[in-house]
């Protein structure tokens, strides 16, 4: 696979860097779209107190109130982000004109009607369009120093890839990014550089591309008759947390514009979506950092006693670091408190820890009973590589002994669609301890699948309740 040219991400931006601090324009349009929720909110609430509508009867602000709250889910309904347009037109000046007419509106009622539900609206909708107004440099400066843009990978080649690049170069303003084109043919049918984009390598290189660099969705560009073709290509894709959509250039379907999904000007089909859309993404990091944090200040007492006792238990250090594999398969150094004998450890997890285990220290039996030792990776929630709810992280290449989990379950690469969790589906349904035979993993796959495909907030909610009982139960533990 080749090396791909830091150019074709935007200015020389350096792509491992970019990972670490990119945005993408759907997160972004969910966080604008948020703040201008609550600045609208506000301004509005605080016109309120400026005409003194907390001192007055209920009865008789009740209308100025209503009028306010109409006119500002009106404003918030006409100007829905563009849903075609990757910034959702947050971009541009003209994305304000409609608050700033409404503001206009307002203010020109206040002549008649010094205390109204205009001026509240007035207030609601200049902020709104301040807010928006604000956002265009900003915005613009993301995009032209690369921290704010649109990934996108080709899947096939050729003249269909072609037609689809032609498309996304349009969206280069808005922080659309084509990386490169992956396709199993050579020559003229898929020529080295199409259009400013090369070819990176075949295929079934896209998986490791993706662990290599930020990409947010996969194009596929063979036409819609090419079935079992379009199957060959997703086979290695499908575990990918991506977009994965594909580009029915010359389709004979037929279908109605409503049917597409658009990028821009360029129609594309739903093949596969990431399971954590923007909004969600935002909510569970929230979630994440927000009861990560009162954990975290809870437990410190807890973490220093347990550090003492690993301490004076045996020599060696406190916490044990590991490599495991998280978000799309890339690694991190996950923590714990140390359960093995130092001399004993097993950094490699090449062997589980059985129940009798000669290799676990006194305090270390305790502490994998409860699941204490797992207490310090909420530093790695904090840190954003792991969530309070998801997959359990495995150790990079995890096996037991000749048992090697991906081999044994088919699809065991889609689990890293999500962050690992401090908990899981699997946890909570008795699931734990070594895994001896195919099935466990399997069964622990299943969980995780479940989980991926039917997340809510209630249910990490409902996962985390149903933690502690599970642990105490201690089932399968040791």
């Amino acid at each position: 696979m080749q090396q791909i040219p830091a150019g074709s991400l935007g200015l020389g931006a350096d792509p491992l860097v970019v990972a670490q601090r990119r945005i993408t324009p759907a997160r972004l349009v969910a966080l604008a779209r948020l703040g201008e929720w609550c600045l609208a909110l506000g301004a509005l609430t605080l016109a309120g107190f400026l005409q003194g509508l907390a001192d007055m009867p209920l009865a008789s602000a009740a209308p100025a109130i209503a009028v306010g709250l109409s006119g500002l889910w009106l404003g918030m309904l006409l100007s829905r982000p563009a849903p075609a347009a990757p910034l959702g037109g947050y971009d541009h000046p003209r994305a304000a004109w409609l608050w700033a007419v409404l503001a206009v509106l307002g203010v020109s009622g206040l002549a008649f009607a010094p205390v109204s539900g205009l001026g509240l609206a007035a207030a609601a909708s200049g902020a709104a369009a301040a807010w928006r107004l604000a956002l265009v440099p900003l915005i613009r400066g993301l995009v032209q120093n690369g921290r704010l843009g649109l990934r996108v990978v080709i899947a096939g080649g050729g003249a269909e890839a072609r037609t689809t690049l032609q498309h996304l170069a349009r969206l280069r303003g808005q922080g659309v990014s084509a990386l490169g084109v992956f396709d199993d043919r050579d020559g003229a049918r898929s020529p080295p550089v199409q259009l400013g984009v090369p070819r990176l390598g075949r295929i079934a290189e896209l998986p490791e591309f993706t662990q290599r660099y930020p990409v947010d969705m996969v194009i596929v560009t063979m036409p819609p008759r090419a079935e079992e073709r379009i199957l060959q290509i997703l086979d290695p894709l499908w575990v990918l947390p991506l977009d994965i959509r594909l580009a029915p250039h010359d389709s004979k379907l037929g279908l109605h514009p409503r049917s597409y999904r658009w990028l821009g000007d360029l129609a594309l089909l739903d093949l596969f979506d990431r399971p954590l859309r923007a909004r969600d993404a935002v909510f569970k990091r929230i979630f994440d950092l927000s009861i990560g944090a009162a954990l975290t200040t809870l437990s410190l007492p807890l973490l220093a006693l347990i550090a003492l006792a690993v301490r004076l238990d045996s020599p060696g250090p406190v916490l044990f670091r590991q490599h495991r594999e998280g978000y799309v398969g890339a690694a991190f150094t996950a923590l714990k408190f140390r359960s093995l004998h130092h001399a004993q450890r097993d950094d490699g997890a090449v062997m589980s820890v059985a129940q009798g285990d000669p290799r676990v220290t006194r305090v270390g039996r305790f502490l994998r009973r409860s699941s204490l030792d797992e207490l310090p990776q909420l530093f790695n929630v904090l840190a954003g590589d792991m969530s309070l709810v998801g997959p359990r992280p495995h150790a990079v290449g995890a096996r037991n002994r000749d048992l090697e989990f991906a081999k044994a379950a088919a699809g065991y690469a889609a689990r890293h669609k999500v962050k690992p969790g401090l908990t899981g589906l699997a946890q909570v349904r008795g699931f734990r301890g070594a895994v001896e035979h195919p099935e466990d993993i399997r069964r622990r796959l299943a969980c995780d699948l479940e989980y991926i495909a039917t997340w809510s907030p209630w249910l990490d909610i409902h996962i985390l309740a149903r933690t502690l009982p599970a642990v105490l139960s201690g089932e399968n533990a040791y």
